[in-house]
């Protein structure tokens, strides 16, 4: 038997003409990570509309920096507009305050980047007459308009009263190659990104307000998991994955899995010069391929794989339910709303020396709101009140 290590050799040295045979156009990719401006659960409709407007104007801002810095795709993160607090307090003025807040964002924002002929990806919920309560994100055009959206496949367990959604479409373009979307907790199902990848994707851009994992490991390690996760996810599927996080967060992430550009402080815009349709070579010692994909996604087995679309594993006869879907609904909308408010009044009564009152408060608090910030901020409080 012949030795192959001349076909190894034949193969490197016609490895950097394959390369070369790519597609040469760079674009510049970039994310922002725009300061936190959260409408209050307080506010009436034309108060929240008007907060709107305001938050808008910031962004249009931040989009026209992004332009001038010579973006090509400018990704802004989940809830865009800072509604999802007030939504919380006020479902039912959704059908009639979501539409116009999300035409003002589609419009404003839309004029923006098409003045430098830029992509532009935002985020909101939606709900309008005679649907159902929906997450999406929207991937504009060059020119401004609406190519596509994405409705979240993940809603968290607290997201129970959204619609998912049923698919991951891909949306090809000319200069960007396959583009896919994903919010927050998708990001989190390894399932989301490969299914992306799968369907032609070469960029996927991430709308977050979380990370990708939800484990925690030492309390200093949560940030460097999230970020392994993020480069694991773009490793496995050979992926450009583009992050956009409200206050920190933002990054760009190549096929590889390199960490292309990270944000540093609220109102960073990162960005990096990349080819969509490079930098995916691998392999293993008997054979590299140009785009490890040809292969990767060839050598699946996925008759073996039936147990990922089954929604009773067997795993969940063995763990036991801790909380309802509705529970878990009514926990986090009070917490992001009234439960603040409640807090701040039991912390009034620990200051003016009323011991026993602000007690029963906190005691009250950490029964309405279990394993949230909440509690645990409630627990420290009685803790000091007991000791003194």
């Amino acid at each position: 038997m012949s030795s192959p290590l001349p076909l190894l050799f034949a193969a490197a040295l016609l490895y950097p003409a394959l390369i070369s045979a790519a597609p040469a156009k760079t674009v510049r990719l970039c994310a922002g990570q725009p300061p936190s401006r959260l409408i209050d659960h307080k506010r009436s409709q034309v108060e929240a509309l008007a907060e709107v407007d305001k938050t808008l104007t910031e962004l249009e801002a931040m989009v026209h920096r992004a332009g001038k810095a010579g973006c090509d795709a400018f990704a802004l993160p989940e809830d865009t507009l800072g509604l999802l607090h007030w939504e919380m307090a006020n479902k039912k003025a959704l059908p009639e305050v979501l539409p116009l807040a999300v035409g003002r964002m589609l419009d404003r924002l839309g004029r923006a980047a098409a003045s430098h002929r830029m992509y532009l990806i935002c985020s909101s919920d939606t709900f309008a007459p005679g649907e159902r309560y929906r997450n999406m994100a929207f991937l504009l055009g060059r020119n401004g308009k609406e190519i596509g959206r994405y409705q979240k496949v993940h809603p968290a367990i607290h997201e129970s009263d959204r619609e998912p959604g049923r698919s991951f479409p891909v949306f090809e373009t000319p200069d960007l190659g396959g583009v896919g979307l994903l919010i927050c907790y998708d990001m989190v199902m390894p399932e989301s990104t490969r299914a992306l990848a799968l369907a032609g994707a070469d960029i996927v851009f991430l709308v977050t307000l979380g990370g990708a994992t939800t484990a925690r490991g030492a309390p200093t390690d949560v940030e460097s998991l999230n970020r392994a996760s993020f480069r694991t996810r773009a490793a496995d599927n050979y992926l450009y994955v583009v992050v956009a996080k409200r206050g920190d967060g933002a990054m760009i992430i190549s096929p590889q899995g390199s960490v292309l550009a990270e944000g540093k402080a609220p109102g960073d815009i990162v960005s990096a010069d990349i080819n969509p349709f490079v930098n995916r070579a691998a392999g293993d010692a008997w054979n590299t391929q140009i785009d490890m994909r040809a292969r990767l996604f060839r050598e699946r087995t996925p008759a073996a794989y039936a147990i990922l679309s089954n929604p009773d594993p067997p795993a969940l006869r063995k763990i036991p339910v801790e909380t309802t879907p509705a529970e878990a609904v009514r926990i986090a909308e009070g917490a992001m709303t009234i439960g603040g408010d409640r807090f701040s009044e039991a912390q009034a009564l620990a200051q003016a020396g009323k011991k026993q009152q602000a007690i029963q408060a906190f005691e009250q608090l950490r029964k309405d709101y279990p394993k949230t910030w909440i509690d645990r901020a409630s627990a420290a409080q009685l803790t000091k009140l007991r000791g003194q």
